[in-house]
C-alpha cells in the first residue's frame, strides 16, 4: 500500500539531500526490505507496482508541504516532513496528512471540483449500485479532478509571463484563432490592463483580448480589475474581452462583468477544466478499451 511507502520516501529523504525519483525509488525499496518477486511486479498500465507506489507516495507528501521539488523530477524533504520521519511511523495514510494544512487545502478544491462534476465521494467502492462500466466512468473523473487540482498549483508557481502565455494558448487550441487568426502575448508594462490578443481573421478586424492574473487561492479578483479591464478594451473600440485567473472572483467582480456583458471571467476551477478538455499542458497516460458481447453477432447463429 501506498501508506508504508510514505515515511520510506521521508526516511530515505532524511539526510536533507536533493533527490531523483529513480534514487528514491530504489531505497525506499530497499529501506521496505522488497522481495525481488514484489519489485518485478507490474500492473495493468505496465509500470513496476512498486515504483508506481513511490511516485504517488512522493506526489502526495509534495501536496502536503511535506516534501519540496526544487525541480522536476528532484525532491527533499521540508521541515514538517522531517517532524513526521522524527516519529518512525511505518505507515502514514491520506487521513494522516490532514493534519497539515496544504493536504486540507487540496482535499477542499477536489470537493468543490467533484461537486461541479456531481461526484459522490473521492473513492467508488464496488456494489450492486454501479455497473463495471460505471465505475470505471466515476473513477477516470476523479482522476482528473485530481489531475485539476495539481494543474493549478502548477500555474500558481510558475511566472506571470508562463501563465499569461498558457491562457493565450489555451484560448487558441478553444478555436478562437479560426483557420487564418493569430495570437500574440502581450504581457509587458503599459499594455494597458492587455496580456494577450487573439486576431480571429487575417485582417486583424475581430480580436479577443485576454487579460491573466496568476494569483494565490487567497487573493481573489475584485471589481477594480474588471473595471480597468473593461475600459482597456473600450479604448481600444473591442467588443470582446475574457479575463482568466488562478484564484476566484469576488461577488462585486462578478456582478461588473455581467454589467458590463462583454467581460468573460474564468476562475481557476474552470480554467483547468478546460486546459483538461483541450489538452494544454497535460497528455493522456492511459487509454482504456472496454468491450461486450456482439449480440448480432450471435443472433445470426439462431437463423
Amino acid at each position: 500500500m501506498i501508506d508504508q511507502f510514505r515515511p520510506a520516501v521521508l526516511r530515505v529523504l532524511a539526510d536533507g539531500q536533493v533527490c531523483s525519483v529513480s534514487q528514491i525509488c530504489a531505497e525506499a525499496a530497499q529501506y521496505l526490505k522488497l522481495s525481488e518477486s514484489a519489485m518485478a511486479e507490474i500492473l495493468s498500465s505496465e509500470q513496476l507496482r512498486y515504483r508506481n507506489r513511490t511516485n504517488w507516495a512522493c506526489s502526495s507528501l509534495s501536496k502536503a508541504g511535506l516534501v519540496s521539488k526544487p525541480e522536476r523530477g528532484l525532491y527533499q524533504i521540508a521541515q514538517d516532513g522531517r517532524t513526521v520521519d522524527a516519529r518512525n511511523l511505518t505507515s502514514y495514510s491520506e487521513k494522516d496528512l490532514l493534519e497539515w494544512p496544504r493536504w486540507q487545502e487540496y482535499q477542499q478544491e477536489i470537493a468543490e471540483r467533484k461537486a461541479s462534476e456531481h461526484l459522490d465521494s473521492v473513492t467508488v467502492p464496488v456494489n450492486a449500485d454501479y455497473d463495471p462500466i460505471e465505475q470505471t466512468i466515476e473513477l477516470a473523473r476523479i482522476h482528473n479532478a485530481s489531475t485539476e487540482t495539481e494543474l493549478r498549483t502548477k500555474l500558481q508557481e510558475g511566472t506571470p509571463t508562463f501563465f499569461e502565455k498558457a491562457v493565450v494558448d489555451l484560448l487558441w487550441a478553444m478555436g478562437y484563432g479560426g483557420p487564418h487568426g493569430e495570437r500574440e502575448h502581450l504581457g509587458k508594462s503599459g499594455d494597458g490592463g492587455i496580456d494577450g490578443v487573439i486576431r480571429q481573421d487575417a485582417l486583424g478586424l475581430n480580436k479577443v483580448y485576454v487579460q491573466a492574473k496568476r494569483y494565490a487561492d487567497d487573493n481573489h479578483v475584485g471589481r477594480p480589475a474588471i473595471q480597468q479591464f473593461y475600459g482597456s478594451l473600450s479604448s481600444r473600440g473591442a467588443d470582446r474581452g475574457v479575463f482568466i485567473t488562478t484564484s476566484r472572483y469576488s461577488d462585486e467582480a462578478k456582478r461588473a462583468a455581467e454589467d458590463y456583458k462583454t467581460v468573460i471571467l474564468i476562475d481557476g476551477i474552470r480554467l483547468t477544466k478546460l486546459m483538461l478538455e483541450y489538452r494544454v499542458g497535460v497528455q493522456p497516460v492511459q487509454h482504456l478499451t472496454l468491450f461486450e458481447v456482439d449480440e448480432d453477432y450471435f443472433e445470426s447463429e439462431l437463423d
